[in-house]
């Protein structure tokens, strides 16, 4: 999955990039309302992380401004502000969310988590396809009943196709969701993650099939 943080305060900035990709986020950053609109309409996100107090373009016009270009990404706005004014504002602007700082990140995880299962309407947590086990609350997969450890890329191009499932999804849609901006879009990394991927948990093309000419799908 892919997320845009869009906040100028560094010392939350950083170490909230980090802790993200450490749960296998691709994650993109602006430090400014204009650099996280030009971003959010160049790209295509999971869910974008917003504060409200931002230089150049506050979050609510951001906000107001995505939704007005018909970008329907879910949006957390992260405010200093607490009063029920503000929050009732960040809703009427279209944000699916909010948070006051300081914010406990594992509670955010699970806010992130959840606002992307409603607007993908997938409402699993748990998954079984043949002897494949995927739990995503825990980011735990298993083959047989023994722990596959995933790579970020491998984890993330197995839960959009799980998400999506049913879906054919193209290389391009899965760099746009799984992959951060510095991507080259030509790349055939997406080809190679995919064969690492059946080499540890789908060795038979069993549930990872390919759509020669347009993609991949899990049925």
């Amino acid at each position: 999955m892919r997320l845009l943080i869009v906040e100028d305060e560094k010392f939350i900035l950083e170490p909230l990039v980090q802790a993200l990709e450490k749960q296998n986020y691709a994650v993109d950053k602006a430090l400014d309302g204009e650099s996280g609109y030009s971003l959010a309409m160049q790209n295509q996100y999971d869910c974008i992380i917003l504060d409200l107090n931002l230089p150049k373009m506050s979050g609510i016009a951001l906000a107001k401004k995505l939704r007005e270009n018909h970008k329907n990404y879910p949006i957390l706005m992260l405010t200093a502000k607490s009063g029920k004014e503000n929050v009732l504002e960040g809703f009427g602007a279209g944000t699916d969310d909010y948070m006051t700082k300081p914010f406990n990140f594992q509670e955010l995880l699970f806010r992130i988590q959840a606002i992307i299962r409603r607007n993908m309407n997938y409402k699993e947590d748990i998954v079984e396809i043949n002897d494949l086990y995927i739990n995503f609350q825990q980011r735990l997969i298993k083959k047989n009943n023994q722990e596959i450890i995933l790579n970020n890329k491998e984890y993330g191009i197995l839960e959009y196709l799980l998400k999506k499932r049913g879906e054919i999804i193209s290389q391009e849609e899965l760099l746009e969701h799984v992959w951060d901006r510095e991507i080259d879009m030509f790349t055939q990394t997406v080809r190679t993650n995919i064969k690492t991927l059946r080499k540890k948990i789908d060795k038979d093309k069993k549930i990872i099939h390919t759509i020669i000419g347009k993609g991949y799908v899990i049925r």
